[in-house]
C-alpha cells in the first residue's frame, strides 16, 4: 500500500471515529430530565460516576448495563444476594461469582445499609452522584439527608411484563445513558419467557396442574410468625410459575406474601408442591412436607410431586433466580415438552447477562446441592 493511500486510509478512520464519539456525545448531553417508576422528574446535570443502591435488586440492574464500575457502596446483603452466597459468611457459596463480580471489588464493597437501617452518614462521606433505591421513601430520606439525584426503580423481579421489572430496567438506562444495553437485557429476558411460553400457552387451562407455592420454604415447619418462613406463605400473583405451566391454586388472593390456612392448601388439592430452598445441603422443609401426617390425602404427596426450588427473595426479588424458577418449574411439570431444555445451559446464560460473569449457575447448583441433585437425576 503507498503511503498517500495509507494516510488516506488514515483520514478516513479518523473521520468516522470523530463521528461516532460526535454522536455519543450528542445522545448523552446534560442537564437531561427524565422520570423514574414513580413519576418523578429526575434531572442530571453531569453523567453519573459515584453510584451508590439501596438494596441488592438496584445493584444488579447497575451491573447488567455494565456500570458495575462506577458502584462505590451498597446495602449489606449485597455481597451475599448477587453472587448468592451464606449471608453470616462469606466464604460459603459462589466464590468464583464473588471474589470476580464488579472487577474483584465485592468483598472490599462499603456498606450503607442493612434492611431496617440506612447509614447516611457514611454516604455522605462517599459523595455519590447518583442513588438507586426501590420505594418514595427512602428516596425523601436521601434527597433530604444527602442531595443528590434520586431514582426510584422498584418493580418486583418476577413481574415480568413491560409495567413491571422491564420498566425498572428502562429507566435505569435513561439514568445511566444506556438504552441499549437496556433494550438488550429486556430482550433477552423476554426471550426466555417465550421459549417458555411458546410451548405452555398451547396446554389447555383445564389440563394444568395445580400448584401451591411455598415462597418462604418450610424450614420453619407450618407456621413461623417472626420471619414468615413457613410453608403456609404463598405468592397469589407469581409469574414464572404461570408462565411455566401451573395453575396457581392461590391466584384468586388479593395482595402479595400471604398467608394461608394449612385447611385451605389442603382443600386445594394441588397436584405440585413447589418449596423454596436456600439452605445449602438441607432438605429439611422439603421432608417435612413430605412427611407430615397433616398432608397425607394431597394428590401432590401422594404421586411425589413435591419439589425444592430456587428462593424468589434476597433482600428483594433476584430476577435471575426467578427467571430461572421459570425454566425449571416448567421442565419439572412438563418433563416431555421439556426434554430438550438444558437447564445448566440455560441457567449459567441468565446469570451472566445479570451479573458479568460465567458459570455463576453451576456453582449455585453445586453450593446448594439440590439442584445439582436434580439435574444428575436428568442423565
Amino acid at each position: 500500500m503507498s503511503k498517500r493511500n495509507l494516510w488516506n486510509r488514515s483520514i478516513i478512520i479518523l473521520f468516522i471515529c470523530s463521528i461516532i464519539f460526535l454522536s455519543s456525545t450528542a445522545l448523552a448531553s446534560y442537564p437531561k430530565t427524565f422520570t423514574d417508576t414513580q413519576g418523578r422528574e429526575i434531572t442530571l446535570d453531569e453523567s453519573p460516576q459515584r453510584i451508590i443502591t439501596r438494596a441488592p435488586d438496584e445493584a444488579r440492574i447497575v451491573i447488567a448495563l455494565g456500570y458495575g464500575d462506577k458502584l462505590v457502596a451498597g446495602e449489606q446483603a449485597t455481597k451475599s444476594c448477587l453472587c448468592p452466597m451464606t449471608f453470616s459468611n462469606t466464604t460459603e457459596g459462589c466464590l468464583e461469582c464473588y471474589e470476580n463480580i464488579i472487577d474483584g471489588r465485592m468483598p472490599d464493597l462499603p456498606e450503607i445499609s442493612t434492611r431496617y437501617d440506612i447509614y447516611f452518614e457514611e454516604i455522605a462521606r462517599l459523595e455519590p452522584d447518583l442513588i438507586f433505591c426501590g420505594n418514595l421513601k427512602d428516596a425523601e430520606a436521601f434527597e433530604d439527608k444527602i442531595g443528590c439525584p434520586v431514582v426510584v426503580l422498584g418493580g418486583q423481579g418476577w413481574n415480568f411484563g413491560d409495567e413491571g421489572y422491564f420498566d425498572s430496567i428502562r429507566v435505569a438506562g435513561e439514568a445511566l445513558d444506556a438504552r441499549d444495553q437496556a433494550d438488550e437485557l429486556i430482550a433477552f429476558a423476554k426471550g426466555k419467557v417465550e421459549m417458555i411460553e411458546s410451548v405452555t400457552k398451547e396446554i389447555d387451562p383445564d389440563d394444568r396442574p395445580k400448584v401451591y407455592f411455598a415462597s418462604r420454604g418450610a424450614s420453619n415447619a407450618f407456621y413461623d410468625p417472626k420471619e414468615g418462613r413457613d410453608f403456609t406463605r404463598t405468592e397469589p400473583k407469581y409469574d414464572p410459575l404461570t408462565i411455566a405451566g401451573g395453575n396457581n391454586i392461590a391466584s384468586e388472593i388479593n395482595g402479595s406474601t400471604v398467608n394461608v390456612a394449612l385447611e385451605q392448601i389442603i382443600a386445594w388439592n394441588p397436584d405440585f408442591i413447589f418449596i423454596s430452598n436456600s439452605n445449602a445441603g438441607n432438605n429439611t422443609g422439603l421432608d417435612f412436607i413430605k412427611n407430615s401426617p397433616e398432608l397425607a390425602s394431597i394428590n401432590a404427596i401422594k404421586e411425589g410431586n413435591v419439589f425444592n426450588c430456587f428462593y424468589p427473595h434476597c433482600r428483594g426479588t433476584p430476577p435471575d433466580r426467578n427467571l430461572f424458577n421459570m425454566m425449571y418449574m416448567a421442565k419439572v411439570m412438563y418433563p416431555e415438552e421439556f426434554e430438550d431444555l438444558d437447564l445448566e445451559k440455560e441457567g449459567n446464560e441468565i446469570f451472566k447477562a445479570f451479573l458479568g460473569v460465567d458459570g455463576v449457575f453451576s456453582e449455585y447448583a453445586n453450593y446448594l446441592v439440590w439442584p445439582r441433585e436434580y439435574l444428575d437425576s436428568l442423565k
